[in-house]
C-alpha cells in the first residue's frame, strides 16, 4: 500500500521526518499496531478531519511494509530501498513508476554518496544506509561510484562562498607558504590606543572595551575609537608613497597580512560563535526558559540568531580572501567591495552584540536588564532577517563579479531613490561615481528586505 506525506501526522519537536526503526518499536506483545483500532476509537472525527493520528510504531510499520514491498517487486536491497523512498518522500508508486521508465536515471539520481556530498562536510562520515548498519564508507568506494565533480566536492575545503574553489586554493596555498614569516605580527594580545595595557580579546565581536579605570572603547581591528556610524577599518590603506623608505616587497607583505589578519580573525570569531551556540543550547536557554516562563519551543529564535552569526563570520571570513585577489587596478569595484563589506560588517557586529551581550541580561538578570523580553524578542527577530537578508545579496553580488559597478550611476531613477534617503539633501551631488553607486547598491539591498 503506498502511503504519502499527506497519510499521517506524528508529532515530532524537531520538525525533522524520522524514517529510521528499530525492533524495539514494536509492541511488547508482539502485536503489531494497525489502523482499525485507531479508526475505531474516533472514525466520525476523522472523517470530519480527513486524516489519521498514527502512533509512532504505526509509522515504523507502514515503512517496513514499503521497504519490503519495494525491495520485493525491484529485486534490490532494502538499503537501495529506503534511499529510494527516501528520495521520493516514500511514495511507493512513485518509485515504480519512476523505476520502471528509466531505472539509470533514477540509480543515477538517487545515489546515496552523492546526496550526501551535496549536503557538505558531513558525507566524509557517511556510513551505511541500512538503519542496523554502522559500518563506514571508505574513500576508495566513493572514487568507484562518484563523477569527478562530487570527487571535488568531497575533498575541497569547507563552505567558501563568495569565493570559487580555485581561488580558496591559491588563498589556503598562500597562507601555508607565508604563516611563518607572518605568525609573529598576529599576537594573541592588542595594546589599549588609550592607556597601552594589553587586552584579550575574549568574546566575538569586535568591540572592545578596555578595563577600568580606563574604560576606553575601540575597534580591536584598527584600534580606532569604536564609532558605528564611520566602521572603515575593512579599506586597506596603503602607506604614504613619500616614505621610500618601504620597498614594494615590504608593501605586498603588509598588504597580504591586512588581509589574512581580518581572514583569520573572523575564522576565530566563527569558532567562538559555535561555542557560544553549544552553551547556550545545552545550558543557558534552559536557564532563560525558566526565568522567562517560556517554553524552550518559543525561544528558537535565539537559536536562528546564532547561527546566523556563525553563518555571516563564515561569508565574511572568505570577503577577505576576495578582496585580496580583487585587481588593483579594478578601482570602481574596488571602492564599492569595501563599502558592502563595511556595512555588512556593522550590520553583523550589531546583531552580534545583540546575541553575545543583550541576551545575556535576560538570563543573569542584571540591573541594566530590560523589563519587555517581547520587545527584545522582536528587535533579535528583526536583526537576524535583516542581516541575513543583507549578507545573501552580498553574496550574490560577488559571486557575479560586481556586475553593478558597470550600471550607469546617474541615471533619473537611481537619482532619485537617492535624493529621497538623502530626505532631499543636495549633498549627494557631491559624491563620487563608486560612492553613488555603492550607495544605490546598498539601498537596492535593504529594499529587499523591506
Amino acid at each position: 500500500m503506498d502511503y504519502s506525506d499527506d497519510d499521517v501526522m506524528l508529532d515530532n519537536d524537531s520538525g525533522e521526518d524520522n524514517y529510521h526503526y528499530t525492533d524495539e518499536d514494536e509492541d511488547d506483545d508482539g502485536k503489531d499496531s494497525n489502523y482499525e483500532g485507531i479508526i475505531e476509537d474516533d472514525s466520525s472525527n476523522r472523517s470530519s478531519l480527513g486524516y489519521v493520528v498514527l502512533k509512532e510504531v504505526d509509522i515504523h510499520k507502514h515503512q517496513r511494509d514499503d521497504i519490503e514491498q519495494v525491495s520485493t517487486i525491484l529485486s534490490i536491497s532494502q538499503a537501495e530501498a529506503i534511499a529510494l523512498l527516501l528520495h521520493y518522500r516514500w511514495s511507493v508508486s512513485k518509485v515504480q513508476d519512476e523505476w520502471f521508465t528509466d531505472e539509470a536515471r533514477v540509480r543515477k539520481l538517487v545515489g546515496y554518496i552523492a546526496a550526501k556530498i551535496d549536503e557538505g562536510p558531513g558525507c566524509l562520515k557517511v556510513k551505511c544506509p541500512e538503519p542496523s548498519c554502522s559500518a563506514a564508507i571508505c574513500q576508495d568506494l566513493i572514487d568507484k561510484v562518484t563523477n569527478e565533480k562530487d570527487k571535488e566536492k568531497y575533498d575541497s575545503e569547507e563552505a567558501h562562498s563568495p569565493v570559487d574553489c580555485e581561488t580558496v586554493a591559491q588563498w589556503i596555498l598562500k597562507n601555508s607558504d607565508e604563516s611563518e614569516n607572518t605568525n609573529w605580527i598576529l599576537a594573541n594580545t592588542k595594546p589599549c590606543p588609550k592607556c597601552k595595557r594589553s587586552i584579550e580579546k575574549n568574546k566575538g565581536c569586535m568591540h572592545m572595551t578596555c578595563t577600568p579605570p580606563c574604560q576606553h572603547q575601540f575597534c580591536w581591528m584598527c584600534l580606532d575609537p569604536w564609532k558605528s556610524s564611520c566602521y572603515r577599518c575593512n579599506k586597506y590603506d596603503p602607506k604614504d608613497e613619500t616614505e621610500n623608505k618601504r620597498t614594494n616587497a615590504k608593501q605586498a607583505i603588509d598588504r597580504y597580512v591586512f588581509y589574512f589578519e581580518r581572514w583569520v580573525t573572523n575564522q576565530s570569531s566563527k569558532r567562538k560563535a559555535m561555542q557560544d551556540l553549544e552553551k547556550w543550547q545545552s545550558v543557558q536557554l534552559k536557564e532563560l526558559s525558566d526565568k522567562q516562563s517560556t517554553p524552550e519551543t518559543q525561544l528558537q529564535f535565539t537559536i536562528d540568531a546564532w547561527l546566523q552569526i556563525i553563518e555571516c563570520r563564515r561569508v565574511l571570513q572568505w570577503t577577505y580572501a576576495y578582496g585580496y585577489y580583487l585587481p588593483s587596478n579594478e578601482v570602481a569595484k574596488k571602492n564599492l567591495f569595501e563599502y558592502l563589506q563595511g556595512e555588512a560588517q556593522v550590520g553583523l557586529e550589531r546583531l552580534h552584540h545583540c546575541a553575545e551581550e543583550e541576551l545575556n541580561q535576560f538570563v543573569y538578570n542584571t540591573e541594566d536588564t530590560p523589563k519587555n523580553f517581547s520587545d527584545f524578542r522582536n528587535k533579535l527577530v528583526g536583526l537576524t532577517k535583516v542581516t541575513k537578508t543583507y549578507f545573501e545579496n552580498l553574496v550574490k553580488a560577488l559571486e557575479n563579479g560586481l556586475a553593478d559597478v558597470s550600471k550607469s550611476s546617474t541615471d533619473s531613477t537611481s537619482s532619485f531613490k537617492r535624493q529621497k534617503k538623502a530626505g532631499g539633501s543636495k549633498s549627494s551631488t557631491i559624491l563620487s561615481n563608486d560612492e553613488r553607486l555603492a550607495e544605490e547598491m546598498q539601498l537596492d539591498l535593504y529594499e529587499n528586505i523591506e
